[in-house]
Order: structure tokens, then C-alpha cells, then sequence
């Protein structure tokens, strides 16, 4: 039943109907053809079908009878199992057969092979194109192709309509064509080796080098207008895995190109496909010219041959109407969280409030998790940017039936289940030079999925798209290029091979005339040698054949075992040319000593075989097994009053359910994640049980393999209600719908306003038209303003007041997403190791700046600190370039936005010097002097910190200027004539109206410096130590509503006790009169931050989630640090290992700080072991103790955050010597001996 057609078939024109629309049938039945003998498509069954149809309009020219149009289809899938036998394999759709090039569209110069999947330039008659078999109108799509030959720039990959028209233009339609194509250019757009190029002619520098060997994918986002590339290739001895980027857009089919679009975002400054380039006009917005575009290979010097690999994915993408149905949907549910409120009876009956439909898949969602199948993922194909397309991310199946069918079908000799760790030696047709180690993630489309978890090397490949799930293919899983490390899930079961490996047969012959060479390994290229050669005629036995496979070029090779020559592989035709056969498979004789044989067609037979030995060997039904059945919901009805049951007892709906999403939220951060954003449902519903009190005791022996971390969490945040709490399945229920609306909200919150424009509209009684309201412009929103002015609703006060049933992660996707979005492109430099010219240098002296913050001089504090060398390094900056984001090679995947000279250090910048500058100057402005003042006078000690009283200790607040004047202080004299509503008034607009000092511009001008600075390093992923209120702040950022008392309370104990209980009116003025100078400083504060980062969207996160997200996690959890860290030289149980992490463990809070800054330049660590871009590693330092005895001290790189420890024989020493460098160790000078006339100016006096 074909669900989707598209118009630009060429059929429509021609016929007056597309040839397939929706709601067309067509019968298809497995049949006979070639591919018994085509290598390529051994694994496939083939489908034929047809279908004919009477044309309305049109006649025979001959007879004038009505045309009949007949049709043939022709289908592949993977070979399907012949036995009807359980188990079998349910939602998984067949391996797409291997993308071929259209042999009737090639240049001359271009040869085919005879499986169509590779080209070769045969001739010097300069560029020549071939195109795909497949084309793509809409959807999103992702294919690799293998450079086996090629010199530099001499192979162009990249997408093209198929030039038609009379003239044989490319500006043509793809209906097809009356003269002969001209195909002796290279046509569409594509990547040449460090370039982008587009048929204009046009080009610009991008992506990286590629060279002979190396695989690069292309992913082709109809839906979106954009092309990016992806590079598998090695340099150096290292393996490189890396997302350029984009490299064109405005290339949708569709043809929807917008004016302005190219200028960053998503498109990251890439070239604007359509015609005309950027300089040129755009068409209207709407004008459609539908278009195919097609994958195509351009080569130019003889000899060059490029592959098309047989990994690659599709996808039909989302359309218009889904989006908009879905955000409609999200509204819906959010509509029915108001739904109770509006209840006037004392005491309503329980019931749902959800619309039915959402009920039915929160039940679906239930089942989905409880099965514990099913595992979301990225993939290469899901791109850069999240959310800005919908790319290809897939949903893989763990169960241990479909990755043992998935292992048969690439010949693995056990099955490796998810969880797996594995040791990766090959990759992509080479040999790995360096240990690689990838954990398996589950199966998709009959396709074993792993993510590359270490590497050891410094190219930083796992954060820029290494890190995403991929598949092997049947040539990296031979000659032990995927080997278990450990006994693993699936017990070393052994794993029956399919026939295609070990085919029947009779033996080999030798019928090529020069013989068959045998080679030492699977791919053919320099590393593997030439053991020895077999003579025409020859007849190899059946017993010294192994198997065969296919290799990354997608040519048939036999193992064979001979005893005159060794163990090797043969080709089964030659390479190039003709493409002679080399050996021939004899036909099976049949005999008794076989007729037992198994035969293994499909994959599923195999798995089948295994799983009966498997569950031999798998324990019987567990303590868990026997929890997990009592959590079954049989019916939907059984659902629904569930989650009516499932609400905290004394708390609204939307009180309970943000409750339990943040309980939820906190518990998928600390245990191992089953999918994004998600854990284990038999791990959550143990943590949440023994919360309970009933089943406490019952499960407390159960959840011993869970760690108390994840314990205290669950306890930490249900303290309040332990006695209140429903059944452990009712909550469980009640996560599944928070589940359910968060996978929605997803993909609709880049659609939803969180701030509407008529909600402060003067017509239903707000305060400003339609201009900025005061809960962000004057940052007065509390409690009591609920009640003074009128509340519109909306989409976007409901998202708001709802704002804590979404989860954590979902509003950080969308967040990173729009920051991805948001940054300023960066063009490459000519060579790929060097910053472009845009990346400035700013010039820093530490040396300098740690006397002058030691001196009692406040005028050379502010003249030679970090914080105010940066700002006048930065002077006349705009925002968009501290937006840029640049990932330099080797830098361990840190943006950047300027590069960081340290005057008299020997350092380069490789991102720890980086980071270092922004550590250093939020130090400098928390700052305090030996008078208790601040040393910078940005951020002054609260009244709390300064008298060591109350809450909030440590915490600091806007350092405000001296006779500062307000609003307040023109009315000083007469507030005690103001009633009740003036003084509402007043302090409603009372950070609005001011005058500016020159005292006071200069704190301003600070503070959006400071603001500036602390976006630069969010956006950058460097959490900073910046002790600000939670209420003056924090919560004034996301717009909550917040309790004057329980502010003051944070910062002046003694005034919020004046303000609760004081009828004085001079009471409230000084505390009003403080507030409103803290929200005018924090109004400069967010004007810096507003250059930097999308501050209109904070508001969709509560307080306490804006503060972790800017500062981190504010105590160095030694645990979190241990579980992210690397050995190298070392392994986990070496006694020195073990007196390092007692050490860690008993160091203060500040000592910790200081350590995280000697090994990384930070001082905060993240808030989960997800949010790492990279691992800490301990390396073992060879050096021992010199003549007397003494060990060297540890060293640290903080651009690759790593610790070099000695192997010192007793705690005491490592103590010592860790504390010692940690706090006398100042400047980094590793990289290069400075000059004397670096180190006199770094020295020279103040």
C-alpha cells in the first residue's frame, strides 16, 4: 500500500496523474531473478508487483482509444525466515538494499562495476559525474561512500537534479529529458576536499582533508533545505570522526527559501543553494518548482574509484500538519491542568482531567518503558544541531532475540547484547593503529548499533559526532576487528553461521588465467601482503574453505585454509575492467553424511538456535522479574483510575505531577541511562518503592545493585510527602504520562511562545500595550502582583505555570538548540590546524593581575585583574562574536570564541588557558579584602555573608554605587503620605526610573560585562562559581513568582524578620529601596547575558534549574568524577590508584575547588556524568624518586583534563605532594620555554 507519492515522478505531466498516490495497491510476490549470483544482494529477497491504470485526458494517436499505463515494481528486503516458529522479530523493518549508481546516467569517462555500487574514472577526458539509482523529494536521508582511489580534490560528493530540459541544463526539471545529459561536469552541490563547491562555480572552505581510504557521509535534509558531510578517516595514526557541519541550505525540493535565511543558526553560515547564490534574489516565499535530488559522484584523474557503502538511512521526515497537530495537542493537555482549578465543590469526585486520547498513549508510553525494549538514540544522521531538523534519530530495539539476529547477519561467531563493551579494531575497511572501545546500544532495521564510548587519542572525536550511534557491517566483524571484553551478556553462546557465509558447495575453482592471488586479510590495501597464489584450474576443497564475505568495497572474498600456502583470503572476480571471474563455486553434491546439515537462511534462524540456549542458561525468574509482574496493567480502564490515584495527596495536579518530574528528573541523572532523557522502569520503580513506606522493607534487598546515591536523591526530593505517597504503581503510571507529554513537548516547544504578546496587552488591563513586560523589564514580579493586575490567559502563561511537569533535559535540548542555532558562523582557515583570523587573540597577564589583586590598592585591582584586562581587551565587541562556538582541532571539543594568550606563561591555548581566564575573573569579582569589602566592586558580600547569620552564607549581591539615587529617594521625605496602591506603584516601576551617575555607570558598565562574560560561558559549557541569590536572581530571571520575605530572608535575615512582622513604614522603604536597586543592577546584569544568550527563553526553567545550568554542580562529587574516569599506565584496583580517591575524598570543599582547577581550569564540575565532553584521565608518570628520595610532584594538561601521577608508595606522600602542587602551582608552563622578553613584561612591576 504505497502511503506516500510524489508529483515530481515525471509520470504527471506526461500522464495527467502522479504514477503512485496514496490509497494505490499493488500486488507483489517474492521472485527468481540475477541476484542468485550478484554478491551484493545475497541477503536480499526480491519483489516484484505491477500496476496499470486508464488515463483520463489523453488518447492514442493511432486509434484515438484511452492510453492504459502499465507499471512494475520492484522490491528487496532482507531474507525472511521460512519457518513460522517463535520467537520472531516484531517491529522491525528490513535492511534497505545498498544505494547502486543508475547505469544509464554516467559520464563516458566513468566506468560501472558490474554491482553498480562502485565507479571508476576510466579515462583522462577531465570531470565526469554518475548519479544514484535513488532520488529524494522530501525526508531526511543519510548514505557513506567509500574513497577507495583518489587524489586530492580529485573526487566530488554531493547531491544534483538530473539535468533535463532541451538544452540539457541543470536548471531544468527532473521530468526527464529529450536530448542526450550533459554529464562531463561536475553538477549540484557537493564537497571536494576541504571545499564546498556548487555549480556555479562558486566555493568556499570547508570541512577537512580526506584522502584514499577514508569514508565520508552525507546527510541530505529535504525538509529542512540543508546538505552537511560526515568524515570516518584517519590522520596521523588517529582515527577521526567528525561532523563538518553544514555546507549548503536552501536546498529544500520544496523550494520554500526565505529571505535572510543563511545568515547562521543551523545553517551555520553555509551558501545558499538556490540560483543566484546570496547576492542573488530570492524567490517569493511559496513559489514551488518540486525537484528530485539525487546522490552524485564526480571524478576527474584516472583511476580515482570511489564505493558506495552499504550503510546508510532514511526517513520520510514530519510534515507541516504533524507539527501543527502536535503543538495543538501539548496545548490541550496543558488546558486540562486548569481544568481543577476552576472547580467550585468542596469535594470533587477523582477523576482525569487528561483528554482521553492523551490517556491512551500515556498507556502506550507505560508499556513501551515497562518493556524496557525500546532505546532512543542519535545517530550520524541526526546532524549538528538538535531540533532544528528531526533528523535520524531512531528508537533501537535491546531485546537479546533481535541483537543475536542482528549478530547473524554480519557473522559474528556470539551475540553481543546490549551493554556490551567491545573492543574495536577494525573500522570502515582499515585496521584501527589505536585502542578503541564501544558499547553495544541495540538493533535497528536488522543493524547492530554501538557508540564509541574511549578512544585513545587527543583528536577529540567523541564530541564532535564520533559519539553518536552507528552500525557495523559483516567486513569489521572478521579477523577478531570486534572482540568482547569479558564474559559478556549473551554467556558466549556460540552463534550458528548463516548460509551466505558457509555456503553448500563443492569447492572452489581457480578459472581466472593469471591464477588466484591470496592475500593476509579481508580488504584489499598496503596493509595487507600477498602470502602466496593458487594456479588456474585449480580445485580447492570444500574443507579448506572457512566462509566468505564481503568486504567494505563490496567485494565477495573467500577464507580458505590450504597447507602449502596458510590461511588467507581470495577475491571471487577481479577488481576494475571486465571484472573476469576468479574462482567459481562448484555445485553441492549431496550426500548422507549432510542431510542433518541446519540450514540457516535468515538471521532470525539463527538467533533462533541461540535463544534456545540462551534461556537454557539465563537464571530462572528473579526477585525482580517477580516486582516488574506485579507493576503489569492489564487494562486501559485499569490505567486511567491508576492515574487518578496516582496525584499526591494534598497537592493540585500540577503541584504533584511537577513534584514527581523533578523526583523523576533527579533519579535519570544519577543512574544509567536507557535512553535520552530517560533510565530503567524497574530501576525507577525500585528507587520510588523504597521510598514508600509499605514497600520499603520489602525491596530494600532487591535495589542492593542500585547505589545510594540514586537513594538519597529519591529521599532528598519526596522527604516532604513519604506519608502522603500513592502506590509505587500509580506513580509509575503518572511518570509515564509526564514521559508521554515530554516527548511531545520536544518538538513543539520551538513553536510555542513563552511570552505572548497580549498578556501585558493595556486592553485586558496590563501595564505596557504590547511592549516588554515588567516581569522582564523591571523584574518586580511577585506574589503580591498576582492580585494587582489582570492575568490573560494564554499558550504561554500555561506553559509557564506548568513549566516544572517538563523535564529537565527536555528544556535543555531545547535550550542547546536554540544556542546552536544562535551562533555565529566561523569560516575555516586555509590550513585546518590554525584559528580563522575571526577567532581573536585576547592577551591576558596573570602575573600582573595576582599582585595587583594582593595589593590594597583598589585602583590597580581594577586596573590590572583578569576581569577588567578582559574588558578592555573586549571593548567594542558586539554579542554575535562572543557567540561564535569554533571547535579547533585537537582541542578536546571546547567552543571557543577568542583564543587566550597568557603573557609570560608557556602555554598554548588548547582550551585550558581558555578556561582558565574565565575561572580566574569570576574569582577576582567574588573577591574579598581583608576589610570585608568586595576588591572589585562588582558583587559586594551579603548582609547574610558579611555577619555570618541566616541562610545563604556565601552569597553576593550587586554592589551598589554610593548616593545612588532612585525613585525612592525623591519620595524619601514624603512616604509616609503615600497610601497602600502608591507604594505598589512605586515599587512596581521603581528600577525603571532612575538617575545615572558616573559611579553608578561604571558598576553597570561591570555588570554587563559580568553578564556578558557569564552567557560567553554558558554557551561554552564552563560552569562558573558565581554565588548569587536565588530570589534577587535566579528566579527574577525565569520570571517566577516569589514571596518579598523569602528573598530578604536569603540575604538580610534581619530585615526580611522587619519586613514579616514590622507595621513601620520605614521598614518596608529601606527594604523596598533595597530591592529595587538590586533589579536595576540585575536589568545591566541581563543586558550583558542578552548578547549572548536566548534570555527570553529562561523563563520555561525554575530558578534552581537556571542557577545549576549557568554555575554547575556547586560541591566536587569525587563519586560523579570517579565513574567518568580513564587509566592510563594504571588500572582501578593499583594501590596508588586507591590512595588518590581517599585523598580526593578528604580534601575540603576548597581544597577540591582548587584541584578541579589544576587538572581542568574549572572549579565546578557538571551536574551528571552525561553532561562530561570529555573523560578525566589519570595517566602513571614513569619517573621514580631521584638520589635523596624525594618523588616529583603530579602535573596536570587542563586543555585534555588529565592528572599525571607518580607511583608514590604511601598516601601520606601523595597527600602531600597533591596539595602542594594544587596550591602553589600558578602558572602553566608545559608547552614551550618562554623568551625573556615574555617573562620581563609578565614580571614587570605594577
Amino acid at each position: 500500500d504505497v502511503l506516500y507519492g510524489s508529483k515530481d515522478s515525471g509520470w504527471e505531466p506526461r500522464f495527467g496523474q502522479p504514477s503512485f498516490v496514496k490509497g494505490n495497491v499493488m500486488v507483489i510476490s517474492p521472485t527468481k531473478s540475477s541476484i542468485d549470483v550478484d554478491d551484493t544482494l545475497l541477503a536480499y529477497d526480491e519483489l516484484l508487483g505491477s500496476n496499470s491504470f486508464t488515463v483520463k485526458y489523453l488518447r492514442n494517436k493511432q486509434s484515438s482509444s484511452k492510453l492504459r499505463v502499465v507499471t512494475e515494481m520492484r522490491l528487496f528486503r532482507s531474507k525472511q525466515s521460512l519457518a513460522d516458529l517463535k520467537p520472531s522479530i516484531n517491529f522491525s523493518s528490513s535492511q534497505p538494499p545498498p544505494i547502486c549508481f543508475d547505469p544509464d546516467f554516467h559520464a563516458s569517462s566513468i566506468s560501472l562495476s558490474k554491482d553498480k555500487r562502485t565507479v571508476t574514472c576510466a579515462t583522462s577526458d577531465g570531470r565526469g559525474v554518475a548519479f544514484g539509482n535513488v532520488g529524494f523529494t522530501k525526508g531526511v536521508h543519510y548514505w557513506e561512500v567509500k574513497l577507495e582511489k583518489a587524489e586530492i580534490g580529485s573526487v566530488y560528493i554531493g547531491v544534483a537534479e538530473k539535468p533535463g530540459g532541451p538544452s540539457g541544463s541543470s536548471q531544468g526539471s527532473s521530468y526527464g529529458f529529450e536530448s542526450q545529459p550533459r554529464l562531463n561536469r561536475w553538477l549540484g552541490w557537493g564537497f571536494v576536499n576541504f571545499r564546498a563547491t556548487y555549480t556555479a562555480g562558486a566555493e568556499r572552505v570547508y570541512g577537512a582533508h580526506c584522502h584514499a581510504g577514508d569514508t565520508v557521509g552525507v546527510l541530505l535534509d529535504c525538509d529542512a533545505g540543508r546538505i552537511n558531510y560526515f568524515i570516518d578517516g584517519v590522520k596521523y595514526g588517529e582515527h577521526i570522526l567528525n561532523d563538518l557541519g553544514c555546507a549548503f541550505e536552501n536546498v529544500s525540493p520544496f523550494g520554500f527559501n526565505a529571505d535572510g535565511c543563511g545568515s547562521g543558526g543551523a545553517g551555520q553560515g553555509a551558501p545558499s543553494g538556490i540560483d543566484g547564490g546570496r547576492s542573488g534574489r530570492y524567490p517569493a516565499n511559496g513559489a514551488v518548482r518540486p525537484k528530485a535530488l539525487w546522490p552524485v559522484i564526480g571524478l576527474r584523474h584516472p583511476q580515482d574509484r570511489v564505493t558506495m557503502s552499504s550503510k546508510w538511512m532514511t526517513s520520510h521526515g514530519v510534515d507541516g500538519a504533524a507539527i501543527v497537530r502536535n503543538n495543538l495537542a501539548v496545548d490541550e493537555v496543558l488546558c486540562s491542568y486548569e481544568i481543577p482549578q476552576l472547580q467550585t465543590l468542596p469535594n470533587p469526585s477523582p477523576r482525569i482531567s487528561l483528554p482521553q486520547w492523551f490517556v491512551e498513549e500515556s498507556f502506550h508510553e507505560y508499556t513501551h518503558w515497562k518493556s524496557g525494549r525500546w532505546v532512543r538514540s542519535s545517530t550520524r544522521g541526526s546532524g549538528p544541531c538538535k531540533l532544528s531538523s528531526y533528523g535520524l534519530d531512531v528508537y533501537l530495539d535491546t531485546s537479546p532475540f533481535a541483537c543475536a539476529a542482528a549478530c547473524a547477519s554480519i557473522g559474528l561467531p556470539v551475540a553481543f547484547l546490549p551493554g556490551d563493551r567491545i573492543d574495536v579494531k577494525r573500522c570502515g575497511g582499515r585496521i584501527l593503529e589505536l585502542q578503541e572501545e564501544a558499547v553495544v546500544t541495540g538493533t535497528y532495521q536488522g543493524r547492530l548499533f554501538y557508540r564509541l564510548v574511549s578512544q585513545k587519542s587527543e583528536g577529540g572525536s567523541l564530541m564532535e559526532g564520533g559519539g553518536r550511534s552507528w552500525f557495523w557491517d559483516e567486513s569489521e566483524a572478521v579477523n577478531g576487528g570486534l572482540q568482547l571484553i569479558g564474559k559478556g551478556l549473551g554467556h558466549s553462546i556460540e552463534l550458528p553461521k548463516l548460509n551466505r557465509f558457509k555456503p553448500q558447495h563443492g569447492g572452489l575453482k581457480v578459472v581466472y588465467g593469471g591464477g588466484a592471488v591470496v592475500r593476509s586479510d579481508l580488504e584489499i590495501f598496503d596493509g595487507s601482503t600477498t602470502i602466496g597464489s593458487i594456479p588456474n584450474g585449480t580445485i580447492i576443497p570444500p574443507n579448506e574453505v572457512i566462509e566468505r564475505r564481503m568486504n567494505s568495497c563490496g567485494v565477495a572474498r573467500y577464507l580458505i585454509d590450504r597447507k602449502s600456502i596458510g590461511r588467507g583470503w581470495i577475491s571471487s572476480r577481479i577488481r576494475g575492467g571486465k571484472e573476469e571471474p576468479i574462482v567459481q563455486l562448484l555445485p553441492f553434491e549431496d550426500d548422507n553424511s549432510s542431510v542433518d546439515q541446519h540450514q540457516y537462511n535468515a538471521p532470525e534462524d539463527s538467533a533462533r538456535e541461540w535463544y534456545k540456549n540462551y534461556l537454557r542458561m539465563s537464571k530462572a525468574e528473579s526477585e525482580r522479574d517477580a516486582f516488574s509482574k506485579s507493576l503489569e496493567i492489564e487494562s486501559l480502564q485499569e490505567f486511567g483510575q491508576l492515574l487518578t490515584l496516582g496525584v499526591i495527596g494534598g497537592m493540585k495536579e500540577v503541584d504533584s505531577d511537577s513534584l514527581l518530574a523533578t523526583t523523576f528528573g533527579k533519579i535519570a541523572d544519577v543512574l544509567p541511562q536507557s535512553s535520552e532523557g530517560g533510565c530503567s522502569f524497574l530501576d525507577c520503580a525500585m528507587v520510588l518503592g523504597t521510598v514508600h513506606p509499605k514497600q520499603q522493607k520489602e525491596l530494600n534487598h532487591m535495589s542492593g545493585t542500585i547505589e545510594a546515591i540514586v537513594h538519597e536523591a529519591a529521599n532528598e526530593s519526596l522527604v516532604h510527602v513519604i506519608d502522603k505517597l500513592p502506590s509505587t504503581n500509580a506513580l509509575m503510571a503518572r511518570i509515564s504520562m509526564l514521559r508521554a507529554l515530554n516527548k511531545r513537548a520536544r518538538f513543539s516547544m520551538p513553536w510555542l511562545p513563552l511570552r505572548s504578546a497580549q498578556e501585558s496587552s493595556a486592553i485586558l488591563g496590563g501595564r505596557s500595550g504590547f511592549g516588554t513586560s515588567l516581569e522582564r523589564a523591571g523584574r518586580t514580579w511577585d506574589s503580591k502582583s498576582e492580585s494587582l493586575w489582570v492575568q490573560a490567559p494564554t499558550i504561554s502563561s500555561r506553559l509557564r505555570n506548568c513549566r516544572e511537569i517538563l523535564f529537565n533535559s527536555t528544556k535543555r535540548s531545547f535550550l542547546d538548540s536554540v544556542m546552536d542555532a544562535t551562533t555565529t558562523p566561523t569560516p575555516l582557515s586555509h590550513d585546518e590546524y590554525e584559528l580563522p583570523r575571526e577567532v581573536r587573540t585576547v592577551r591576558v597577564n596573570r602575573l600582573k593581575a595576582r599582585r595587583a589583586m594582593m595589593s590594597d590598592d583598589s585602583s590597580m585591582k581594577k586596573k590590572h585583574s583578569v576581569f577588567y584586562q578582559l574588558q578592555r581587551e573586549m571593548r567594542g565587541w558586539s554579542g554575535a562574536t562572543l557567540r561564535r562556538g569554533f571547535v579547533a582541532k585537537g582541542h578536546g571539543g571546547q567552543k571557543r570564541a577568542f583564543k587566550v594568550k597568557l603573557v609570560g606563561e608557556g602555554v598554548n591555548d588548547y582550551s585550558g588557558p581558555y578556561r582558565e581566564v574565565f575561572t580566574d575573573a569570576i574569582q577576582e569579582v567574588t573577591n574579598v579584602d581583608s576589610s570585608g569589602n568586595s576588591s572589585l566592586g562588582v558583587l559586594n558580600p551579603s548582609s547574610n555573608n558579611q555577619a555570618g547569620v541566616g541562610e545563604g552564607r556565601d552569597l553576593f549581591v550587586f554592589a551598589e554605587a554610593p548616593n545612588d539615587s532612585s525613585v525612592f529617594s525623591e519620595h524619601e521625605k514624603n512616604k509616609e503620605l503615600l497610601c497602600e496602591e502608591e507604594m505598589d506603584l512605586l515599587n512596581s516601576f521603581a528600577s525603571l526610573t532612575y538617575q545615572k551617575s558616573e559611579n553608578s555607570r561604571e558598576i553597570e558598565e561591570a555588570l554587563s560585562y559580568l553578564g556578558k562574560l557569564v552567557g560567553t560561558a554558558c554557551r561554552h559549557g564552563i560552569p562558573v562559581d558565581l554565588p548569587l541569590p536565588l530570589g534577587v536572581v535566579w528566579k527574577r530571571l525565569t520570571e517566577e513568582s516569589i514571596d518579598v520575605v523569602d528573598i530578604l530572608k536569603e540575604i538580610d535575615v534581619l530585615a526580611s524578620r522587619s519586613q514579616q512582622y514590622g507595621k513601620d513604614i520605614s521598614t518596608r522603604w529601606s527594604s523596598d529601596k533595597l530591592l529595587a536597586t538590586q533589579r536595576r543592577l540585575l536589568n545591566s546584569f541581563v543586558e550583558g547575558m542578552s548578547s549572548v544568550l536566548p534570555v527570553e527563553l529562561l523563563s520555561m526553567f525554575t530558578g534552581e534549574q537556571l542557577r545549576d545550568i549557568i554555575c554547575g554542580n556547586p560541591d566536587i562529587d569525587v563519586e560523579l568524577l570517579r565513574r567518568v574516569v580513564e587509566y592510563e599506565g594504571y588500572n582501578e584496583n593499583d594501590q596508588v590508584v586507591s590512595f588518590f580517591w581517599e585523598v580526593l575524598r578528604e580534601m575540603t570543599t576548597s581544597e577540591r575547588k582548587l584541584f578541579l582547577q589544576f587538572v581542568w581550569a574549572r572549579n565546578r564540575l557538571p551536574l551528571k556524568e552525561s553532561d562530561f565532553d570529555a573523560p578525566f584521565k589519570i595517566q602513571k608518570d614513569n619517573k621514580t624518586a631521584n638520589d635523596d628520595g624525594d618523588y616529583p610532584l603530579p602535573s596536570a594538561s587542563t586543555c585534555f583534563f588529565s592528572l599525571t601521577l607518580p607511583e608514590y608508595p604511601d598516601k601520606v606522600l601523595l597527600k602531600q605532594k597533591l596539595l602542594f602542587a594544587i596550591e602553589n602551582v600558578t602558572t602553566m608552563e608545559s608547552d614551550y620555554v618562554t623568551n625573556d622578553v615574555e617573562v620581563s613584561e609578565g614580571w614587570r612591576g605594577l
